[in-house]
């Protein structure tokens, strides 16, 4: 009995739509991205890019059961893209705290956290889940590579990529939950100064609203990395789960869940607009430095 890359019936077709509708989303976003000249969303082309390459690959692969190389490459593209994207929320997370918080507010007694240290702190957490995945999924390879060469199901080798995996997908669950966790201690904290905004330029519901799309995408990514953890638990065990049985909750856990942290950032508010300002907030933000009108004064002047 050998290993099978997939022990359901794998639809080619829903592959190809996906990856159009992939497409789509890719184009959007490219676009806004580009108007806006937010470049420091990046990362989320980048991990569209790998999203919608994963599922051609997946789409190959099914019409192609002896093309190993196009199994290797979806298996690897659609688990780590969505890590990838992780990055974004880091970025915005800590770009728009720093540029939305007065300097004498920007300390670890505030928020917990020094925001200079936010973003960099986060993506070197996210990189480091990313190289622990990327090692669990090469040991998950390598056991599919075993079995069909040698017709055994390679038991020892599948127990290795478990405990690495389990150890990625859990150490990047972790982190999303500090993210939010910190983040939500912001907006709390934030109460207190956001209204002041309105003189400076910026809508304070404008602010809100990213954090909204911030939340909703940590969630998301918790979901979807959460099932990730079970499915390949359950393929490295050899569980009869209907997570490895069926196709359906690949579709619905992962795509659909990934494909909605993607459309979330195509809201009408796009948070590269606020930025495409240049910034109207300053590191010279003072909470106490004056009235409103001395407030707008100053921004003009700059």
């Amino acid at each position: 009995m050998t290993y099978e890359p997939y022990r359901y019936n794998a639809e080619a077709s829903a592959a190809l739509l996906a990856a159009g509708f992939f497409c789509l989303i890719l184009t959007f976003s490219a676009y806004r991205m580009y108007a806006t000249r937010s470049w420091f969303m990046c990362t989320i082309i980048i991990a569209i890019i790998m999203e919608t390459m994963g599922l051609l690959a997946r789409f190959l692969s099914i019409l192609q059961p002896q093309n190993f190389g196009a199994f290797v490459a979806s298996v690897v593209l659609l688990t780590l893209a969505p890590s990838v994207q992780a990055a974004s929320l880091y970025v915005l997370g800590g770009r728009i705290i720093r540029k939305s918080t007065p300097s004498d507010k920007q300390n670890f007694a505030t928020l917990w956290f020094q925001p200079q240290y936010l973003t960099v702190t986060f993506i070197a957490q996210n990189i480091l889940a990313i190289a622990i995945q990327l090692f669990g999924i090469g040991f998950f390879i390598s056991a599919v590579m075993i079995g069909a060469e040698e017709d055994v199901i390679p038991i020892p080798e599948l127990q290795r990529a478990m405990h690495v995996l389990v150890f990625g997908f859990s150490f990047q669950i972790l982190t999303l939950i500090c993210f939010l966790v910190l983040t939500m201690r912001f907006q709390i904290k934030s109460s207190d100064w956001l209204p002041q905004l309105k003189g400076r330029g910026l809508s304070e519901k404008m602010v809100r609203t990213i954090f909204y799309v911030l939340y909703l995408s940590t969630v998301l990514s918790m979901i979807r990395t959460s099932y990730r953890l079970s499915q390949f638990v359950a393929e490295t065990t050899l569980s009869n789960s209907f997570l490895v049985t069926q196709e359906w909750p690949f579709w619905v856990f992962d795509i659909f869940v990934v494909s909605l942290i993607y459309a979330s950032y195509l809201v009408p508010q796009y948070p590269g607009r606020w930025f495409e300002r240049g910034g109207p907030l300053g590191n010279d933000f003072e909470t106490t430095a004056g009235t409103k009108q001395d407030r707008v004064e100053r921004v003009f002047v700059r």
